[in-house]
């Protein structure tokens, strides 16, 4: 049971210093709309459809590569709550179309690399 907390941790651990490191090189750029929680959201968005199709074609390799990949990394990479307290903050003061086109293109966006992510995947094994 300690290999799949160990990955997890491992994982997580440093996706969240790398969406904090994202934080605090990016969000001073254009602090009304921090681009650090795009940025961070749009790499897990890309690395989560690499890894889903990369885990597809290699269905014998350990499952905690898989956790420490997709759950922990991109987890901890991405993140719901800090896009929620910026759109909230939006709206707050008043913001509602910057709040409007935050979640569109954090949403819209997040997809869009997913299925890039698994496109080049399928890309590489083709060639």
């Amino acid at each position: 049971m300690w290999k799949p907390i160990l990955a997890i941790a491992l994982g997580s651990t440093i996706g969240g210093l790398l969406r904090w490191g994202l934080g605090l090189k990016l969000n001073n750029l254009f602090p009304d709309v921090p681009p650090g929680t795009l940025v961070a959201n749009l790499i897990a968005g890309y690395v989560v459809g690499v890894a889903i199709a990369f885990f597809a074609h290699m269905p014998n390799l350990s499952p905690e590569w898989r956790l420490l990949v997709i759950t922990g990394f991109c987890g901890g990479l991405s993140t719901f709550s800090t896009f929620s307290a910026e759109i909230v903050s939006l709206l707050q003061r008043g913001l509602y179309a910057w709040a409007m086109s935050a979640i569109a293109v954090h949403v819209a966006g997040s997809l869009i690399m997913t299925l890039a992510g698994i496109a080049t995947v399928t890309w590489f094994k083709s060639s």
